[in-house]
C-alpha cells in the first residue's frame, strides 16, 4: 500500500512536468505578420499570403477599372492608401462575407499603431461609406463621411473640384449639355463620387444623370 501511494505521489509530480515540456512544442507557432505588398487603388490592396483584399465599407473613386476613365480624386485616393498601407504590417478583421463576387478577400484592415485603415480613408475624405450592403461599422462610417463632408476634407473640398468655368468650356453644347451640372471633370460621364458630391445619389433610371452613368448590375439604380 505504501509503495502504491509513493507511486501516485511521483506521478502527480511527473505528469505536470511532462506536460510543461510537451505542450509548448504542440502549441501553434505565432502567425507571421501580414504585410501589404501592393496597393491596387484606394480601396483594394494585395496582402502577402492572402492576395487581393477589398476594404469593407469603403468606396473610393476608380483608377484601374477596365474601359473606364480615371474618376475625379481617384489618383489622390490611391496615393493616400499607398502612403497609409503599402509595405506595412497589418491585421485583417473579417465580417459575415469573406469574399466578393470577384474572389477578393473582404476585410477590415488594422495597422499595428491602432489605425483602422477603412475608417481613416472615409474620415480623411478619400472615399465614402459604401452602404449598399450591411456591415459591422455601417453607422460609424456614415458618421465619418458626414463629418468629412462638413469639414470639406479630401474629395469633399470645394477647392479640389475643377472650376465650373473649366468644366463648361470642355462640355459639349446642345442636348448633351444636360451632364454639365454633375460632370465635374468634363469627361462626358457622371461618376458615383460626382453624384454623391452633388447630393443626387443613389441615381434612379428616371434621373437625367443616369444616362451618363454606368449601371454595373443593371438594376436601374446607380450608386446605391
Amino acid at each position: 500500500m505504501l509503495r502504491r501511494l509513493r507511486a501516485i505521489e511521483v506521478s502527480a509530480v511527473a505528469i505536470p512536468l511532462l506536460l510543461s515540456a510537451v505542450l509548448p512544442a504542440l502549441a501553434p507557432a505565432p502567425a507571421a505578420a501580414q504585410v501589404v505588398e501592393r496597393v491596387v487603388d484606394g480601396d483594394t490592396i494585395v496582402v502577402r499570403g492572402v492576395g487581393r483584399v477589398r476594404l469593407i465599407g469603403v468606396d473610393t473613386p476608380e483608377t484601374v477599372a477596365p474601359g473606364r476613365p480615371v474618376e475625379f480624386f481617384g489618383r489622390e485616393a490611391s496615393a493616400f492608401t499607398k502612403r497609409l498601407l503599402e509595405g506595412r504590417s497589418v491585421r485583417l478583421e473579417y465580417d459575415r462575407e469573406r469574399t466578393d463576387r470577384y474572389g477578393r478577400t473582404l476585410a477590415y484592415v488594422h495597422l499595428a499603431d491602432g489605425t483602422f485603415a477603412n475608417a481613416e480613408i472615409v474620415r480623411r475624405g478619400y472615399g465614402h461609406a459604401y452602404t449598399r450592403f450591411p456591415f459591422r461599422y455601417l453607422d460609424r462610417f456614415r458618421q465619418l463621411e458626414r463629418e468629412a463632408r462638413s469639414a470639406g476634407r479630401g474629395l469633399w473640398n470645394p477647392a479640389a473640384s475643377p472650376s465650373r468655368a473649366a468644366t463648361a468650356a470642355r462640355a459639349p453644347s446642345g442636348a448633351a449639355a444636360a451632364r454639365i451640372p454633375w460632370d465635374d471633370n468634363g469627361n462626358g460621364r457622371v461618376t458615383c463620387a460626382e453624384a454623391r458630391r452633388h447630393g443626387i445619389a443613389p441615381v434612379p433610371r428616371s434621373h437625367p444623370a443616369y444616362a451618363y452613368m454606368r449601371d454595373g448590375d443593371g438594376d436601374g439604380v446607380v450608386c446605391e
